[in-house]
């Protein structure tokens, strides 16, 4: 670099023109080559154009549609509390779920929550990457289509989708979603009404997935995990897989045609458990995916099981065998003497010295068994009220569409219930402006104390805390009040004590 005269890289960057080609290195095939064109410099064709990167790349990671999952799951991330949620969602929405799953691990560590805490109902065609890197808890339901990298790195989290409800097509004859899906995935669970494009489940390692039908290289270097085919599979199957096991529906039995044999062999389903396993996971498939395909195997499930082919790689197969015949010969040498009947005295110290190895569970009166739900809700809902105005985000009130509200004139939006009011008047610093003039206002949304004098005051006619008091006598004009703000609601009160309508 100090030769060429540049101090640091990004000098340095764009610079082609000190490039050399070695002319001594030319061959028959290169020697027509002219590469001056690539070695021009960009700063030659336009003058003062930047050669390196000289501004911030902006990602509008503030407008990402995981913002609102996040938003909508505080209480689940506060304190663990199920939470549904419904969006839309199209295909330059990228990597639906990723930022939530962040969210959960960063309060729950890599355990994550239990299964289903999350549940996401979403609608639409989804871009690159759904729900990659999905954590323990989350469900991501999708009824649409999805592009490719489905499920990336997925870490326990459950995804399934399936073709639009009111879709005339087979499902299993149509592609869903896109390449290289479960691409590193980990741990978690997929349901897919439909068939997956090249490179399905490539470097799985331990997710466990169904599908009706994949493109050519599925399972490509799957190192665990189980999955399931219901269909038809592309050519050169199971390349460079070394662990796992998969299951393929081979309908039309031309499926060892397209296999790779290099490091797998192929064959029938035998054992009990395994059967069961295979029937259990096109039962949960029906029941997520609502699969007309899975729901007619499983009609006639036994004529159907001779029809199952199972991958599994050879080294593997022989670690398998290993460790069962290693748990086999322990079994075998473990011997215990038959205890004597009608001797108490060894029968309470057998008893007693299981219980030593077991869990002892915590001995608790009758009445602590019985919870107060009223209680328990109100324990797990203590806000930190110092720092809420950083940790808690503004909820708002949604407002019904003209259209609706004008056939009813019922409320004009849907209140706020007593959870979301707390962490709104958490957020609350006591320091006098509200609303528009909210201190919170400068850089996000100011604490909605309009939901919560709306809710103070409906709280208090429901209570009879307010009663109203019509004078007996009124003058027979009538004032119309805009607003019903704190000023609109006092004018009111002042006017009406005035005897006016």
């Amino acid at each position: 670099m100090a030769k060429l005269g540049f101090r640091t890289i990004n000098e340095m960057v764009g610079h082609a023109e000190c490039l050399r080609v070695r002319e001594d290195l030319r061959s028959n095939k290169t020697q027509n080559i002219d590469l001056s064109l690539i070695l021009t410099p960009a700063h030659k064709l336009r003058p003062g154009v930047a050669t390196f990167n000289v501004r911030k790349q902006d990602h509008r990671l503030y407008v990402r549609l995981d913002n609102k999952l996040i938003s909508e799951a505080e209480l689940t991330l506060d304190k663990g509390l199920p939470s549904r949620i419904e969006c839309d969602i199209v295909n330059t929405d990228r990597a639906m779920g990723t930022s939530l799953s962040y969210q959960v691990s960063k309060r729950y560590g890599e355990e994550g929550l239990p299964m289903d805490t999350v549940h996401v109902n979403i609608k639409g065609s989804a871009g690159q990457s759904f729900g990659a890197f999905c954590a323990p808890g989350i469900t991501l339901e999708l009824e649409g289509d999805a592009n490719d990298y489905v499920g990336k790195g997925l870490s326990g989290g459950r995804l399934i989708i399936y073709p639009p409800r009111a879709a005339v097509f087979k499902a299993e004859e149509n592609v869903l979603i896109g390449n290289v899906c479960l691409y590193g995935a980990t741990s978690g669970t997929c349901f897919f009404r439909g068939v997956a494009a090249e490179r399905f489940a490539v470097r799985n390692s331990g997710a466990t997935a169904v599908v009706e039908g994949v493109g050519d290289h599925g399972c490509e270097y799957m190192t665990g995990g189980r999955v399931l085919i219901l269909g038809s599979t592309g050519r050169n199957f199971a390349a460079g897989m070394s662990g796992g096991i998969a299951y393929i529906l081979d309908i039309q039995q031309d499926f060892l045609s397209k296999l790779n044999p290099e490091m797998v062999e192929a064959s029938g389903i035998d054992d009990p458990a395994e059967i069961a396993f295979v029937r259990g996971l096109i039962e949960d498939h029906h029941h997520y995916t609502g699969s007309e395909l899975a729901a007619r195997i499983l009609l006639d499930f036994n004529r159907a099981l001779p029809r199952f082919v199972k991958v599994l790689p050879v080294d593997y197969k022989r670690v398998l065998d290993e460790e069962a015949a290693k748990l086999a010969e322990a079994k075998r040498l473990e011997y215990k003497l038959p205890l004597l009947p009608g001797n108490p005295v060894r029968e309470l110290h057998e008893k007693s010295s299981k219980e030593k190895h077991e869990k002892k569970s915590d001995l608790q009166d009758i009445e602590e068994t019985i919870g107060d739900s009223a209680v328990e809700k109100k324990r797990s809902l203590v806000l930190d009220k110092t720092k809420g105005f950083m940790k808690y985000q503004r909820r708002s009130e949604k407002y019904r569409s003209a259209k609706t509200r004008t056939r009813d004139w019922a409320e004009l939006s849907k209140r706020l219930d007593e959870d979301e009011l707390k962490y709104q008047a958490a957020r609350c610093m006591d320091c006098a402006p509200c609303e528009g003039a909210c201190v919170l206002g400068i850089n996000e949304d100011p604490v909605g104390i309009k939901s919560i004098e709306c809710a103070i005051i409906d709280r208090g006619f429901d209570m009879g805390w307010m009663v109203p008091q019509p004078p007996k006598v009124r003058t027979g004009k009538t004032v119309a009040v805009i607003g019903s703000g704190p000023s609109g609601l006092a004018c009111a009160d002042q006017l009406n004590k005035a005897v006016t309508r």
